[in-house]
């Protein structure tokens, strides 16, 4: 009997060490931040795993893109850094507005399209980054980014001439 009550004040003690109360201002700090992600949560029709896929395939696209800058040598250009973030802020917000227009009629599948058509054009840019990273990619890949490239290079050069 006595040597359970010596591991529980030993336990006890354990604990007391390992765990603090927080503060009124870590409190308020924590409250807020989550307060502020289950608002933006909600704006998006709640946190799904489809979404938290597209997150982080946002984060390790624009992570290979900033290595694959330092690699060739090309350093970090901050207004080329800046219109990434703004390209990606406007990939969430289409999917914002998609998420309203399937509220609107009462449908649920704008938004799940749009997602998946961001997650592709992210899986793209990342496997273009991993190339230009010089990670062993299969021929066939190689190939499909390089059709892209080459669409892409037409139509710019339409629209260069149509202006």
């Amino acid at each position: 009997m006595i040597w359970s009550n010596i591991k529980l004040a030993i336990s006890m003690y354990e604990v007391n060490t390992y765990i603090r109360f927080l503060t009124i201002k870590e409190l308020s700090v924590y409250g807020s931040i989550a307060l502020i992600g289950g608002y933006i949560a909600q704006l998006f029709g709640g946190w799904s795993p489809l979404f938290t896929l597209f997150c982080i395939l946002i984060g390790a696209d624009y992570i290979t893109g900033i290595l694959a800058s330092l690699k060739e040598q090309k350093g970090i250009k901050s207004a080329l850094s800046f219109w990434g973030l703004m390209k990606k802020g406007l990939m969430l917000l289409s999917i914002l507005i998609a998420h309203h227009i399937d509220l609107a009629l009462s449908m649920n599948g704008v938004m799940i399209g749009s997602i998946w058509f961001w997650v592709a054009n992210e899986v793209i840019s990342l496997t273009e980054n991993y190339a230009r990273l010089g990670l062993p990619m299969p021929d066939v890949i190689k190939d499909k980014i390089s059709i892209f490239k080459g669409k892409a290079l037409e139509n710019k050069d339409q629209n260069n001439e149509n202006t």
